[in-house]
C-alpha cells in the first residue's frame, strides 16, 4: 500500500516502501524484507541505542543524536558527556536525563491500581497515559477487569484476549469438552450462563430452566449418552403421569413445557455432536486420528448456538469464524487428537478490539488502535509510539524482563545450530529481548514510572526486580555504581491492597481498605460489614451458633409441630430405612424427610470406579432376587451347577442395563469392576448353597402401589410402614427374615439396635409376622460378598421385640422438634448432607464439627434437646 492506503501496482519501485525498525529478518518474512531492501526500500529512522550491539536478525536504523533514554546500558558514557559539558564552560549541551520514578506492588491488581492513583494524582486525562507491560495477557486481563468496574475506557495495542469474550469462553469450553470425554458439566455451565441458546423456532427458555432440565438427564460423560438420554427423555414425555391434586390443564402445560425444553436441548447439541469427529474418550481409548479441519467444522456447528452479542463479543465471533473457515479449508492433514486440539487452540489464541465508551459497539477497528479519551495499554514491542505524556512500565520483574534465557526443551541450542541460522538460540533470543527493551526506553519522552510485582501467588514466592530497573536507576542518577540495595531503598514500601495515604482513592475499595489500614494495626471491619449486610450478619451468627452455643434452630432444634409426628397423621407413610436414618441422625431425617432437600444427583467421574456404593448394592440386590426367582421357577436347587449359571446371567443382564444408565469411565475400569462383581455373585451362590432355603419369599413388598401399608402400634398412636424385604425363609420353626448387605460387616452382632442405627431387621420381622400370619423366629443380616466374607448375623425374636418402644422414643424426640445431629462422626461418612454439616473425609477418618458438638452436649446431659437421643443411644443398656 502507498501512503494514501491504495494498492501498489506490481511494477512500482521498492524505494517507495518504508520498513519499520525492529522487524525480525529470519524466515520467509526476513527474505521478503531483504529483497525489498535490495531493491531500495528504506528503513525508518529511530532513536539510538547505546551499549548493546544491534542483533543480527533485527532491522534497525538509528539517528545521529542519542535521546535521554539511549544511555540505559551506557551510563558511563552519559556521565562522561555530562562532565565534558560542564568542563567546557557551558558551551557544550548537557545531555538530558529521563525522569524515572519507581515502585513495587504485592500483586497485579495492586500495581495497576497504583498506576491509576498516580495518574489521578498528577491530574492526567486517560488519553495522556500509556501503560506498557511485557505480559499483556495477565496485565491486560487485570486492567480490563478493573477498568470495566470503574468505567474507564481502555484501548489495547495488542487487543483484548479473546478468552474475555463470550465467544472465546465457548471455544475454550468446547475444546475442553471434547478433550475430557464429553463431560456434561461444561455444557451445563454454558447453559446456565446463557452462552448456549436454542433457535427461536424452539421457543424462549430461561437459561436456568434449560440447565436444570439438562442436569436431570444425568448424562455424566460420553458422547453417545447425549443422544441416548435426550431421545429416551423425549420418548417418555407421552408416558408422564399426573401428580396428585394436579388438574388436567396444569398437567398438559407441564408436559408440553418438558417436551419444549428437551427439544431445545436437542437443537443445541445434536448438530454439534454430529459435526464433531470421532475422538478418544477421557481415558484416551477409542477414536481415530483427526484433522484440524474436522475439529473446526464441529466447533463452527457448536458456535451456531451461541448468541452473537455486540462489541467485543461480535468482533470475536466474526474473527474466529474467519479463522475456522481457513482452518477447515486448509488444515486437512490427520494427526494425533491431542496435537490436533493444540493446533486449533493456537490458531484461535487471538485478540480482539474492546468496546469503547461512545463508540458504535458494532463498529470495526484494529485491536491495536489508540483512541482519544481512552487509557492505552501496549507491550514492549509497540510501547512508546503514541507520544502520550506519561508512560508507566509495569511487570518489570526478573522473570519477565529480560527473562531467564533458558533453552527450548523441545529443540536445544545444539540442534538449532545444526538445523540452520534461521532458528535463534537461547542466547540470541535473550540479546534481542534486552535490545528491544533498550529501544523502548530510548524512544520514551517525558516522565516515566517503572514498577514490578514482588509476589508470585501461583508459586507462593517473592519475585526480584529486573536488572533493567537497576540500569534505569543508574541512568536517572547518572551513577553506574548503584546496586540493588539502592534500588530497594528508592522503591520504598511495597504497595498492597491498602492504598498509600498520599494517593487519592479511585473507588470504594480504596476508601474501605484505607479505613481499615489507617492505624498501626489493621482493623477487622467485621462490625461495619455485618451492619451493612444484614443477611451476611445472620449467616455469620449461624456459623458462630453452630460452632459453640446452646441447641437452636441452626442445630435442628425447632418449634414442635404436629406434622412432625407421623403417629398423629395417618396419611403419613414411612419406610424402615427412613426410620433407621432418624435413629442414625435426626438432623439427616430433618433434611430429607421433613425439608425434602435432596442433593443434586450428578454422576461423578472417577477413573477407578464405575458404580458408586449405592448403585453397586442395588445391582447386587437385583441379581440376588432375580437368581432365586429364576431358580425357583425352573426347579433349580442352590447346590446345582445351573444355579451359578443363572446368577451370572442375571448379573450380565443387570450390567447391560446399567451400562445404558451409568456412564463408564473407561474399558479398563469397567472390566475390572465387572470381574469383581462376578466374584461377589459367586460368593452369594456359595452362601445360598449353604443355606439351601426350601421355601423363600423374595423381594416381599408391602405398602407400595395399591397395597395397604403395615401398621406398627406404638405409644401415642400407630405408624404406617412400606418397603420391601429381601427374603423371607420359612421352615418348621417359623419365619426367618433376611436382609442383604453388600458392604463391610462392621459393628454388627454386638448390639441389636446399635443405638437406633439398626432397625430394618426388627421392623421387617414385625411386617412379616403381621402379613404372613406366622411366627418370626429371627431377623438376619447376610453379607454375601467378598468384602462381607459371607458373614451372617442372626438376631433372635426376643432381641427384636422392643423395636416398637425404641421407635416411639425416637418419634417423641422429633414431635418436640429435637432434630439434633448424631454424636458419632462415622455416621457422616456416607451422608448426602455431609457438605451441609461441614463433615470431611480425611486420612485419619471422618471429621464432623456438628457430631463433636453433639457428643459433648450428649455427655454433659444438660440440654433437654438431647434427652431423647441419649435414651435412644443407651436404649439397650
Amino acid at each position: 500500500l502507498d501512503e494514501a492506503g491504495n494498492s501498489l501496482p506490481p511494477t512500482l519501485d521498492a524505494d517507495a516502501i518504508h520498513l519499520v525498525p525492529g522487524l525480525n529478518t529470519r524466515g520467509l518474512t526476513g527474505r521478503l524484507i531483504a529483497a525489498l531492501g535490495a531493491r531500495g526500500a528504506k528503513v525508518l529512522e529511530t532513536d539510538a541505542v547505546l551499549g548493546p550491539d544491534v542483533p543480527a536478525a533485527m532491522l534497525w536504523c538509528k539517528t545521529g543524536d542519542p535521546s535521554p533514554g539511549s544511555y540505559l546500558h551506557s551510563v558511563d558514557d552519559l556521565a562522561e558527556a555530562t562532565n565534558g559539558a560542564d568542563g567546557a564552560g557551558g558551551d557544550a549541551r548537557t545531555p538530558d536525563v529521563l525522569d524515572i520514578d519507581f515502585f513495587h506492588a504485592a500483586s497485579v491488581d495492586a500495581e495497576l491500581r497504583e498506576v491509576l492513583r498516580r495518574a489521578v494524582d498528577r491530574g492526567l486525562r486517560w488519553d495522556q497515559v500509556e501503560i506498557v507491560t511485557p505480559d499483556p495477557a495477565a496485565y491486560g486481563s487485570g486492567l480490563h477487569a478493573l477498568a470495566t468496574r470503574l468505567g474507564i475506557p481502555v484501548t489495547y495495542a495488542v487487543g483484548l484476549p479473546v478468552a474475555r469474550t463470550r465467544t472465546g469462553r465457548v471455544v475454550q469450553a468446547y475444546l475442553d469438552w471434547i478433550e475430557e470425554g464429553f463431560q456434561a458439566d461444561p455444557i451445563r455451565r454454558l447453559l446456565e450462563a446463557g452462552d448456549l441458546r436454542a433457535p427461536k423456532s424452539r421457543g424462549r427458555h430461561a437459561p436456568a430452566v434449560l440447565a436444570r432440565r439438562f442436569r436431570s438427564l444425568r448424562i455424566g460423560w460420553g458422547r453417545k449418552r447425549y443422544r441416548a438420554q435426550i431421545r429416551e427423555a423425549l420418548a417418555g414425555v407421552d408416558a408422564m403421569e399426573r401428580r396428585s391434586r394436579e388438574s388436567e390443564s396444569v398437567f398438559e402445560k407441564r408436559r408440553e413445557r418438558t417436551r419444549g425444553e428437551l427439544e431445545a436441548l436437542k437443537s443445541i447439541l445434536f448438530s454439534a455432536l454430529k459435526a464433531t469427529p470421532s475422538v478418544p474418550d477421557r481415558m484416551g481409548v477409542g477414536g481415530e486420528s483427526v484433522s484440524p479441519s474436522e475439529l473446526a467444522r464441529g466447533l463452527q456447528a457448536f458456535l451456531r448456538r451461541v448468541p452473537r452479542g455486540r462489541g467485543p463479543d461480535r468482533h470475536a465471533r466474526d474473527e474466529i469464524g474467519r479463522i475456522l473457515e481457513r482452518i477447515e479449508a486448509t488444515l486437512k492433514r490427520r494427526t494425533d487428537f491431542r496435537s490436533c486440539v493444540s493446533i486449533v487452540r493456537r490458531h484461535l489464541d487471538i485478540r480482539v478490539r474492546p468496546e469503547l465508551h461512545g463508540e458504535d459497539p458494532d463498529g470495526a477497528g484494529a485491536p491495536w488502535s489508540s483512541t482519544g479519551g481512552s487509557l492505552h495499554m501496549s507491550d514492549l514491542e509497540h510501547g512508546g509510539y503514541t507520544g502520550r505524556e506519561a508512560v508507566f512500565l509495569v511487570g518489570l520483574d526478573a522473570d519477565l524482563v529480560p527473562g531467564t534465557g533458558g533453552q527450548d526443551p523441545v529443540l536445544l541450542d545444539s540442534d538449532r545450530r545444526v538445523l540452520g541460522a534461521d532458528l535463534p538460540t537461547s542466547d540470541q533470543v535473550l540479546r534481542e529481548r534486552i535490545f528491544r527493551f533498550a529501544a523502548l526506553v530510548a524512544r520514551l519522552r517525558g516522565p516515566v514510572t517503572m514498577s514490578y510485582r514482588s509476589w508470585q501467588p501461583t508459586e507462593a514466592r517473592t519475585v526480584g526486580p529486573s536488572s533493567v530497573l537497576l540500569q534505569a536507576l543508574r541512568l536517572t542518577e547518572r551513577d553506574g555504581e548503584l546496586t540493588f540495595s539502592d534500588l530497594h531503598e528508592r522503591m520504598g514500601r511495597v504497595v498492597s491492597a491498602i492504598p498509600p495515604t498520599d494517593r487519592p482513592a479511585i473507588d470504594g475499595d480504596d476508601v474501605w481498605m484505607a479505613a481499615l489500614g489507617s492505624g498501626a494495626v489493621l482493623r477487622s471491619g467485621r462490625g461495619a460489614v455485618r451492619a451493612a449486610f444484614p443477611a451476611l450478619d445472620r449467616g455469620l451468627d449461624v456459623v458462630a451458633a453452630r460452632r459453640d452455643g446452646v441447641p437452636t434452630a441452626v442445630h435442628g432444634v425447632i418449634e414442635p409441630r404436629d406434622v412432625f409426628d407421623p403417629r398423629r397423621h395417618p396419611e403419613t407413610v414411612l419406610s424402615p430405612s427412613g426410620l433407621q436414618a432418624l435413629g442414625t441422625c435426626p438432623l439427616r431425617y430433618l433434611h430429607r424427610s421433613v425439608l425434602r432437600a435432596y442433593p443434586p444427583d450428578d454422576p461423578e467421574h472417577d477413573p477407578d470406579r464405575w458404580l458408586d456404593a449405592r448403585q453397586r448394592g442395588s445391582l447386587l440386590h437385583h441379581v440376588y432376587d432375580q437368581t432365586l426367582r429364576t431358580a425357583q421357577g425352573g426347579g433349580v436347587k442352590p447346590l446345582d451347577r445351573a444355579f451359578e449359571v443363572i446368577a451370572l446371567d442375571a448379573l450380565r443382564e443387570g450390567i447391560e442395563r446399567l451400562r445404558h444408565e451409568v456412564p463408564s469411565p473407561g474399558e479398563g475400569t469397567l472390566d475390572r469392576e465387572i470381574a469383581a462383581l462376578r466374584e461377589d455373585v459367586r460368593s452369594f451362590v456359595r452362601m445360598v448353597g449353604e443355606d439351601a432355603p426350601e421355601d423363600a419369599r423374595l423381594e416381599y413388598t408391602f405398602g407400595i402401589g395399591d397395597d395397604e401399608p403395615v401398621s406398627l402400634q406404638l405409644d401415642g398412636g400407630a405408624v404406617r410402614l412400606r418397603g420391601a424385604i429381601d427374603r423371607v425363609d420359612q421352615d418348621l420353626n417359623g419365619l426367618h427374615v433376611v436382609d442383604y448387605k453388600t458392604g463391610v460387616a462392621y459393628g454388627h452382632g454386638k448390639d441389636t439396635f446399635d443405638g437406633g442405627r439398626r432397625l430394618q431387621h426388627a421392623l421387617y420381622a414385625h411386617v412379616a409376622e403381621e402379613r404372613l400370619g406366622n411366627r418370626v423366629v429371627d431377623g438376619q443380616y447376610h453379607f454375601p460378598t467378598r468384602r462381607g466374607q459371607n458373614q451372617r448375623f442372626v438376631y433372635e425374636r426376643d432381641r427384636l421385640r422392643p423395636v416398637g418402644e425404641l421407635v416411639a422414643l425416637m418419634l417423641d424426640g422429633i414431635a418436640k422438634g429435637h432434630f439434633v445431629p448424631t454424636d458419632k462422626a462415622d455416621d457422616c461418612k456416607f451422608c448426602d448432607y455431609a457438605e451441609v454439616c461441614r463433615a470431611r473425609q480425611t486420612t485419619w477418618g471422618v471429621t464432623s464439627p456438628l457430631a463433636d458438638w453433639s457428643k459433648e452436649h450428649l455427655e454433659l446431659g444438660l440440654q433437654p434437646a438431647f434427652e431423647h437421643l441419649k435414651k435412644v443411644r443407651k436404649f439397650e443398656e
